[in-house]
């Protein structure tokens, strides 16, 4: 498939939901780029363990789409709907330090760090109660798969429109040139 040319994500988001419906706690070790889909990865858990070289974007509207993967429900959820507008409409890139200053990520480790931490901290997880734990985690996030696939449905359908026009390929084509794109509306 030609770079550029939108894959349709139903399998990949059939995948992501099965992860939101685990019954276990996730804690994500985000070293590197959290960046578009990876960033939808990443909030699926419900922790993330990161470093200031992390790199973190939400950039679906810089490549002239709407976001995906339900972030449009779970990052002002972990936010708050100001700031995930900032993040959505700029498609800013934020390392680890200002990801867990706006409540992003949760711990902010050295690098050499993130995936030892990210591991002790499921043990620390795993030293409770596991009926307890699914429980607690079963009434915190209740609904929240639901609502994800809702919000997935509804997202694949602006992208399948947005995948067919020029600026979508013109924001793919600026990415690829690492150059900031010049949308025109259509």
């Amino acid at each position: 498939m030609p770079y550029g040319q939108a894959v349709d994500p139903t399998a990949f988001y059939a995948e992501a939901m099965r992860l939101f419906r685990n019954r276990k706690p996730l804690v994500a070790a985000v070293e590197g780029a959290a960046v578009g889909a990876g960033l939808g990865l990443a909030l699926l858990t419900d922790f993330r363990v990161t470093c200031p070289e992390a790199r973190f974007s939400a950039n679906f509207n810089r490549l002239g789409f709407h976001p995906g993967f339900g972030l449009s429900l779970t990052l002002p959820r972990l936010v708050g709907a100001q700031k995930a507008a900032m993040l959505f409409y700029t498609g800013r890139r934020i390392g680890g330090e200002e990801a867990v200053a706006i409540g992003l990520a949760d711990e902010l480790v050295d690098k050499v760090q993130v995936l030892p931490r990210a591991m002790a901290l499921t043990q620390d997880i795993a030293a409770s109660a596991p009926l307890a734990v699914a429980s607690t985690r079963r009434s915190l996030r209740e609904g929240l798969a639901e609502q994800v696939a809702e919000a997935n449905q509804q997202e694949l359908a602006i992208q399948r429109e947005q995948f067919r026009t020029e600026d979508f390929r013109e924001g793919v084509a600026a990415m690829a040139a690492r150059r900031l794109p010049v949308f025109h509306g259509r």
